[in-house]
């Protein structure tokens, strides 16, 4: 079954079927270029993917290895970096990692890396349409539990600031188990969003 880059993302927001990002909350002020948030230990959610609710599913607190517990957002004039440091190693299959990045004037734009459908694979959208940008890169370390998402600014229009979400997500047959990176003890089906980091 062929899989939108909305609907993979969506998959990280809620456990039940397909949802769009909203934003919550609208910082007026940029903040530093830097932002970090420690978020709340054993609150990934686990649902099932076939279900037609739009609950997030209930809370698991077993589930370890997409239990964000710490972001890390560098936004320089090159790039916009984020570490996620999970509760334990990422999967090694059927799992999601990624960001999603606001912009001035309405910019929207999702960098994931995905392994799912017998692929492996990184990449940057907006909308539904993948974006070509030489830079992206995804760097997975297990035994560090850090995933590390790179992207080029010159692919988002070198913004003068970005607010961004973190989702985390792992896949077993018809289940799910995801976690919002800056939500504390819940997941719904939009993400939060951090302030306005501005370019540093």
């Amino acid at each position: 079954m062929l899989v939108t880059a909305r609907a993979r993302w969506a998959a990280v927001l809620m456990a039940a079927g397909a949802a769009v990002t909203t934003v919550v909350a609208t910082p007026a002020l940029a903040s530093a270029a830097d932002y970090t948030h420690v978020d709340a230990s054993r609150d990934a959610r686990s649902g099932r993917l076939d279900s037609a609710s739009d609950s997030p599913g209930r809370l698991d607190r077993r589930e370890a290895s997409v239990d964000i517990r710490k972001i890390r957002i560098a936004h320089t004039a090159d790039h916009v970096v984020v570490k996620i440091r999970t509760r334990a190693a990422l999967p090694t299959r059927a799992f999601f990692v990624g960001v999603s990045l606001r912009t001035p004037g309405g910019g929207s734009y999702d960098a994931g890396y995905f392994k799912m459908f017998g692929s492996t694979r990184h990449e940057l959208t907006q909308g539904n349409d993948t974006v070509e940008c030489a830079g992206l890169r995804t760097d997975i370390d297990r035994q560090r539990r850090l995933a590390t998402i790179v992207v080029p600014t010159t692919c988002i229009g070198s913004p003068a600031w970005v607010r961004a979400g973190v989702g985390a997500a792992r896949f077993d047959r018809n289940r799910m188990w995801s976690d919002d990176g800056l939500r504390d003890r819940q997941v719904r089906d939009d993400l939060r969003y951090s302030p306005r980091i501005a370019r540093g």
